[in-house]
């Protein structure tokens, strides 16, 4: 999918669901602590992070990363 970048579905390959919703909530405390500051850059490279985990998430729930997921599982012969 074209949507998301290489870079976001690394992170969702790597990461399991329960792992990136943990980076997710930490990457959401990490916004609402910057946008207290009012910098700018801080809160830039904030939602960065945010938007990158909120995204491989997202992934995690394609069919293509399902379906990559399984024939790999099953290649392996964990499945």
């Amino acid at each position: 999918m074209a949507f998301f970048s290489e870079y976001q579905k690394l992170i969702a390959r790597r990461y399991k669901n329960r792992e990136l919703k943990k980076k997710y909530k930490e990457s959401e405390r990490l916004l609402n602590k910057a946008s207290k500051t009012g910098s700018e850059s801080m809160i830039s490279k904030a939602m960065e992070s945010h938007r990158t985990f909120e995204y491989a998430l997202l992934y995690q729930n394609t069919p293509e990363f399902k379906y990559k997921f399984e024939r790999r599982a099953k290649s392996n012969g964990k499945l």
